[in-house]
Parts: C-alpha cells; sequence; structure tokens
C-alpha cells in the first residue's frame, strides 16, 4: 500500500510545462532511498516515521539480507494488523515505508518499470504468507561476509524446503548486494498456491496475507464503510473485488467528464495569433497530466486495486499519461517556434517562418516517437530490443522508409532551393494554384477552384515550375487581324496609332512595346502586339489588357479599317488580263542574263551581291529613323542575352583608352 503525495504546480504555462516535465522525470524518487550502504555504522542511519524508529536495510551479505527481511516483515504485519482497525495516514505512511524497504530487498530489474510496485506488493505478500505457514530458516542458517566462499559459482543461497533464494547481483546499480532473486519473484506465488491449504504457524484474523491485501483500502475510507459494503460487491473479478473495480471506473469517468468540461470553459475564446492558439490547446494535456498525476492517484491507490484490475488500470493509467506527455511535448515544440517566428526579425509570411515550421513538426514527431517509445518501455514492450533490430535490418528499413525519406528530403529542398514560397502563385504539371504549405511529407495548393491540392514533396520537386509570383511584369501579347481591304498607308496608320498608345500608356513598359505587321493570314492581316503590363498582380492585369485592347478597338475604327472574320469575297469584273510590256521587258531581261552570262541562279553572283548591299532604303523614305542611325541601338534594350556580342568586345578593344 502506498500513500498519496501531492505536488503543487504554480506559474505562467511556460514555469507550468517546465515543473510538469522535472514532476515526471523525479516525481517517482529512488524507490531504494532508504536501502543504506552496507557496514555496522549503517545503525546511526535509521529513518524515523511516525510510529517508532525505523532501522535501515543490510544487503552485504544473505544472512544480513534475511535480518532485515524477518524483521522488516515483523515490523510490517504488525503496522497491517493494527492499520486494519485504526485507518490513518500516519500508519498508511509507515506501511508504505516498510513496503518500500522489502520492496528494496527484492530484485525487481526484470519487471517493467510500470508494474514494479504492484508486482513487488504481491510478491511481498506471497513471501509473508510462505513464511507464516512453514518453518522460518534462523537467520543463523545463511552464509554471512566471512562464509560467502560457501556460496559456489552460483552465488544464490536457497531457502530450506522452498524454491525461495537470496543471490548475488552481478551488474546495475545495486551490484555487489544479495537480494531476493528475479526467479523467486516468479516462483513465490506459484509456491504459494501449492501449500494456501496449510495454515498459519500464529493465529490471524485472516486466511490470507494475498487475499487480505486485495480487500483493504486506503486511509480515504474508514474501516466502518469496509465492513459495511454488502456481500455482493464483495466478489472477487479481475482478481480485485468488485466495488473497487466499479469505483475506479466511475473515478475514470468522472474525472474525464470534468476534465473536459474545464477545457470548454477556460478554451471557449479562440484568439486569433498562432500563438495564443497553440497556448489554448495546452490546458487539454496538462488538465489531463494533472488529473492522471494528482487526483486519479489519489483515489486509485486509496482504492488499491489488486491482480488484473491493477494491471489495467497501471495500463490503461501509463498509456493516457505518456499520450498526454507526447501532446504537450509537440505543443511545446510548436509553441517554442511559433515565439520565435512571432518576434520581429520572423516576420509572420516569410521564408524562414514556414522553414521554422517545418523544422517544429519534424522535431516534433521525433520527440513523440521517443516519449512513446519510452512509455512502451515501461510497460514492457522490447522496444530497445526492436531498435536494436532496426539497427541490424537497417537496409530493409531504409528501403520501407525511403518514400518517407525522399519527401522529407525534398521539403528541405524545396526551402533551401527556393523554387516557390508559401503565398506564390504557380503552375505546375498542367494545374494552377496558391502555395498554402509546405509539409514534412507534402505541399498543399489552394487551386482556382478553391479545391486543395496535395502533392508528395518528392514529386513537386521534380515538376516544371512556373512561378507567376516572381516575375516582375506580366506579358500581353496578341495577334490582331484586320480586312484584307485595309489599304497599305491605313495599316501604317493603324500600327503607329498602336505605337503611339503603348507609349502613352501609364501601365506599359515603354522599352518592350512591340507592334509589327507580321504577315498575311487565310482572312486577314496580321497585327503582332507584345507588351509588357507594370504589374505583378492578376485582376490589375487583366484590367490593363482589357483597356489596351478596347483602346486598340477604336483605333482600328479611326483608321477606316475594321477586323476581319472568316469569309471569302466573290469579285465580279472583267479581266484586262496580264501586262503584255511588263511581260516583254521581263523576259528581255532574263534573255540578256543568260547571253551574257549573269544568269542569277542558283544565286546572285558576288560582285552583284556586294553592290546591292545596303542599297534599300531602310527604314522607308519618310520615317524619322531615315537619317542613318544605329538600327539596333534605336529598337531599344531588350536582347536575346544579357552579355555583349563578340562584335562589341572586339570595337570595345579596338578603342583608345582614356
Amino acid at each position: 500500500m502506498t500513500s498519496a503525495k501531492l505536488n503543487p504546480v504554480f506559474g505562467p504555462p511556460a514555469l507550468l510545462i517546465v515543473i510538469v516535465f522535472v514532476l515526471a522525470l523525479f516525481g517517482s524518487g529512488d524507490r531504494y532511498a532508504l536501502a543504506q550502504p552496507t557496514g555496522d555504522d549503517q545503525v546511526s542511519n535509521a529513518t524515523t516515521v511516525s510510529g517508532g524508529l525505523l532501522r535501515p536495510i543490510r544487503t552485504e551479505s544473505p544472512r544480513a539480507t534475511l535480518e532485515s527481511f524477518l524483521s522488516k516483515s515483523e515490523e510490517f504485519a504488525a503496522a497491517i494488523l493494527e492499520y486494519r482497525s485504526n485507518k490513518s495516514l500516519e500508519l498508511a505512511r509507515r506501511i508504505d515505508v516498510l513496503s518500500e524497504q522489502i520492496l528494496a530487498l527484492i530484485d525487481l530489474s526484470e519487471v517493467p518499470l510500470a508494474n514494479r510496485r504492484k508486482i513487488g506488493d504481491q510478491t511481498t505478500m506471497a513471501l509473508l504468507d510462505i513464511l507464516w505457514r512453514v518453518e522460518p530458516p534462523s537467520a543463523t542458517d545463511a552464509p554471512n561476509v566471512e562464509q560467502l566462499s560457501e556460496l559456489g559459482e552460483s552465488g544464490t543461497w536457497r531457502f530450506p524446503m522452498t524454491p525461495l533464494q537470496i543471490g548475488l547481483m552481478s551488474d546495475g546499480p545495486r551490484e555487489g548486494e544479495y537480494l531476493f532473486t528475479a526467479e523467486t519473484v516468479n516462483s513465490a506465488p506459484r509456491f504459494f498456491s501449492g501449500i494456501s491449504d496449510r495454515p498459519f504457524t500464529r493465529p490471524l484474523p485472516f486466511s490470507s496475507w494475498t487475499e487480505m491485501s486485495r480487500r483493504i483500502s486506503g486511509p480515504l475510507f474508514p474501516a466502518w464503510l469496509d465492513s459495511s459494503i454488502p456481500s455482493a460487491l464483495q466478489i472477487f473479478w479481475l482478481e480485485t473485488p468488485i466495488w473497487k473495480v466499479l469505483l475506479t471506473v466511475f473515478v475514470y469517468a468522472l474525472t474525464a467528464v470534468l476534465g473536459f468540461q474545464l477545457y470548454r470553459l477556460i478554451g471557449r475564446t479562440e484568439p486569433e495569433d498562432r500563438v495564443g492558439k497553440a497556448m489554448v490547446h495546452f490546458i487539454a494535456p496538462l488538465v489531463a497530466l494533472a488529473a492522471l498525476y494528482l487526483l486519479v492517484p489519489i483515489v486509485v491507490l486509496n482504492i488499491n486495486l489488486s491482480g488484473r484490475a491493477s494491471d489495467a488500470e497501471v495500463l490503461i493509467r501509463t498509456i493516457l499519461s505518456f499520450l498526454a506527455w507526447s501532446w504537450l511535448f509537440w505543443l511545446s515544440v510548436r509553441l517554442a517556434f511559433e515565439w520565435a517566428i512571432k518576434s520581429p526579425e520572423t516576420a509572420e509570411g516569410r521564408y524562414d517562418a514556414n522553414l521554422m515550421r517545418l523544422v517544429s513538426g519534424i522535431i516534433g514527431v521525433v520527440g513523440v516517437v521517443l516519449i512513446l517509445a519510452f512509455g512502451g518501455q515501461q510497460l514492457g514492450l522490447p522496444v530497445l530490443s526492436l531498435l536494436a533490430g532496426l539497427g541490424v535490418g537497417g537496409l530493409a528499413v531504409a528501403l520501407a522508409i525511403r518514400p518517407t525519406l525522399e519527401n522529407l528530403i525534398s521539403g528541405f529542398t524545396l526551402y533551401a532551393d527556393k523554387p516557390i514560397r508559401v503565398g506564390d502563385f504557380c503552375t505546375f504539371g498542367g494545374q494552377n494554384g496558391t502555395v498554402e504549405k509546405i509539409g514534412i511529407r507534402s505541399t498543399q495548393i489552394r487551386a482556382l477552384d478553391r479545391t486543395l491540392i496535395s502533392v508528395p514533396n518528392a514529386q513537386f520537386a521534380d515538376m516544371q515550375l512556373v512561378n507567376w509570383a516572381r516575375c516582375d511584369q506580366m506579358l500581353i501579347e496578341e495577334t490582331i487581324g484586320v480586312r484584307y481591304e485595309t489599304t497599305p498607308d491605313q495599316l501604317r496608320f493603324l500600327l503607329a496609332g498602336i505605337r503611339e498608345m503603348c507609349h502613352r500608356h501609364p501601365r506599359i513598359d515603354p522599352q518592350t512595346v512591340r507592334v509589327r505587321f507580321v504577315g498575311y493570314g487565310d482572312s486577314a492581316l496580321n497585327i503582332g502586339l507584345r507588351i509588357y503590363a507594370r504589374t505583378r498582380e492578376w485582376n490589375d492585369f487583366y484590367a490593363i489588357r482589357e483597356d489596351v485592347f478596347l483602346r486598340i478597338y477604336d483605333l482600328v475604327t479611326d483608321a477606316g479599317s475594321g477586323f476581319a472574320f472568316p469569309s471569302q469575297t466573290v469579285y465580279f469584273g472583267r479581266d484586262t488580263g496580264l501586262d503584255e510590256d511588263a511581260g516583254k521587258a521581263a523576259e528581255g531581261q532574263v534573255h540578256n542574263w543568260r547571253r551574257s552570262g549573269r544568269l542569277p541562279f542558283p544565286r546572285l553572283p558576288e560582285d552583284h551581291q556586294e553592290r546591292l548591299e545596303g542599297t534599300l532604303d531602310y527604314p522607308p523614305r519618310g520615317s524619322y529613323e531615315a537619317g542613318g542611325e544605329d538600327l539596333e541601338a534605336a529598337a531599344g534594350t531588350e536582347r536575346l542575352s544579357a552579355e555583349p556580342m563578340e562584335e562589341e568586345l572586339v570595337e570595345e578593344g579596338s578603342k583608345p583608352h582614356a
């Protein structure tokens, strides 16, 4: 039996987290704190509790261990008998300390940590049942320090007529001490079941220490209450009285309801910022931990479950507590990173903020896995053996988790390479959308139809990504078809008007204006328009393009032309035939080329090419650029490459230095 200990918790949320973590690490205490080092001088280190002086135990030899056990068991039995008729917190504390001292004489290293106290108490009761039914050995029968050589290589001493053994601890924190062996922990209950029909060697008001320990309750339940419980509720179920099971279920249910109501009451107002939301979410795990470490143990330990019912309760409480610790660790990591993101150096929505959230998610997942693994180890699951097996089968595991690792590494690549950021509008795999989140496994994109697309990071990183958010200007490109009835001068007037309008427009970059007559279509004279709007927003871009197109409509009308559409025009009239004079002149010219050996086929003679080079008037006569200005320089700054051409480098190198 143990008495519950209250641990007050104070302070703001940050301090509260630290305190709760410390309680988890050190709250269980050292179960062997009263097991003093061996030696005759340890009598002065005796511990005083209510009810008298408790001498320390000694374990330097089998005789010392046996003497300690016999004396402590007598004190323990006397305290239990007194407690049954006169319950008090002071007496419960004395029983708890005596129980701790007896447990310190038993090797429980092979028992899962979560069940050590329960298994230790069961072993203690089985040992009492055995030693009070058989003639206990005299302490002088066990070897002392001078007789340790008589134990042989095994280093163990067996109780006469029993399987109980005291053996040397060869490793661990209690190396060199003599304790009841781990085999005794397993064999004592079985051996007692074989001799349970034997009577006690001294009179007792009950027939079994084991059964009595299952029926007794804690100091919160007065003795008259234990005796007034109906016999129907005293029936054993799961190796414990059924009233204890029902009361424990009620305590857990009531705690869950009260905790949920408290969470709803405190978390009724949801903050808008991420830090505030994270702090509100702390309420649930903190309430759960407070209940599991403070309220529930007080009641359950006073109910004093036993057997399989105790196993189930310990299992449930341990699982819930480690789930709460995992939840609390996850929220702590997220809160710490959100607090850092909220600082002025890391503004919300910036690239490093999202990277920090990704890192916090990874740290949180790793921490949760480790906490749950530690919890499984406490429950007796072979977690460490599984981890060792993972080391042996590392290749198979690596192959199994390869997609996950690929997505994780690709997520870091997306952050490091920066092809996109959270909030960027991009084109990927034939789809368009805005990046909302780059997570550990996948990237989430909000499509134009407002659906959420989730793409694995490994696939997303390998796609051809078009990041529209990185463009400095947005392209307006269109082909305008006017009717074939448009005369050349009308077409020139229209081209000049469109160019002037583009240069005058305040939202069009004048250095990028390109308006040209680009070809003869099936039904139209095609004008190519390619200009850049000074904007980076889609709505603004469509507004600018709309304004440009409406102004072009007016210019086409002003030029006396119209927009072409697919059609056929049939003309009725007399055919005047071909120009006979022009035809005879052309044939005569070809005849002269052939006779003089100057026929320009398959190509022009080289001397003729030299005479013709640059003789055509371009820009056409009447143009303001016809004065011989460098056409390439007049075309603007739009080039195919930012690097200077080789000809320019040669010319620059030939110039004298200033």
